[in-house]
């Protein structure tokens, strides 16, 4: 039997008794329009051969490139309160301090 526990609280989750929630967050590097390669130039580069450079420079390197600036996804559960938290605040931001004026 499978077991779930909230990667919050690290309270158990009962899948019988209650609702579990997954968050997906994938962060990648942002490509801008103008560095992204035009439609019309990509016919002459050999992708197979550009795959195979990438592959071989991961192994020469024993993963360390994964580290930088690849697409990372996490995937965490979510108890019910854990959940309406999450998406009250999603980046865990410290709330800014509100200043009540007059109505002068």
């Amino acid at each position: 039997m499978i077991h779930y526990s909230c990667d919050m609280c690290k309270r158990p989750i009962s899948i019988d008794a209650e609702n579990r929630y997954v968050v997906k967050i994938e962060v990648a590097q942002a490509i801008e329009d103008s560095q992204a390669v035009d439609d019309n130039t990509t016919d002459d580069i050999d992708h197979l051969e550009e795959i195979q450079d990438l592959l071989q420079q991961i192994d020469e390197h024993d993963g360390l490139l994964l580290d930088d600036g690849v697409a990372r996804s996490l995937k965490c559960d979510l108890c019910e309160e854990c959940c309406k938290r999450f998406l009250k605040n999603p980046l865990g931001l410290k709330p800014s301090k509100q200043l009540n004026f007059s109505n002068n």
